[in-house]
């Protein structure tokens, strides 16, 4: 029955990738009005006719000019980046708990050391995070791991299409 099909809440995210173009638009355009408002109307006319507040003025604009150029260069390394994905074939770290006993090799030994002080941070009466299956990329899945259906495989943090 088609009706009793289960409803696909993210049919609609292929239109994030317009959406995206559009945003891009929209934070080009508040960055170029607060410049025209900054640079234009309110601290270049103080700079050009001199008198005491010109070098509040030039201050305030090599300012605003120095944090534009850290603005743009950090919006366009976010919206240029690769979010990461999946190493294929990715398997979880060996859960100590689940090693057997009777070894002779101790379970830290499987683990690296930065990777052993976050599971350490884990006490034991709390769940560690569950390793989820991707049946799309037929693929293990680390935690807060999602498969995109824009890009096609799974994306680590599924934070990498949000709009702004």
């Amino acid at each position: 029955m088609v009706c009793c099909r289960r409803a696909n809440p993210f049919r609609l995210c292929s239109g994030l990738r317009v959406l995206g173009y559009f945003m891009i638009l929209l934070v080009a355009a508040i960055v170029a009005l607060s410049y025209y408002a900054v640079i234009v109307v309110a601290w270049g006319p103080r700079l050009v006719h001199g008198g005491a507040s010109s070098a509040l003025a030039f201050v305030i604009i090599i300012l605003f000019h120095l944090l534009l150029v850290f603005l743009l260069w950090s919006y366009f390394m976010v919206v240029l980046q690769d979010p990461g994905s999946v190493p294929e074939n990715w398997r979880p770290i060996l859960d100590e708990e689940n090693l057997d006993v009777a070894s002779s090799v101790t379970p830290s030994d499987y683990v690296a050391p930065e990777v052993r002080a976050v599971l350490g941070a884990w006490s034991s009466s709390e769940r560690r995070p569950d390793v989820s299956y991707c049946s799309r990329c037929q693929n293990n899945k680390p935690p807060r791991c999602h498969h995109c259906s824009v890009c096609q495989r799974c994306i680590l943090k599924m934070d990498h299409h949000c709009v702004w």
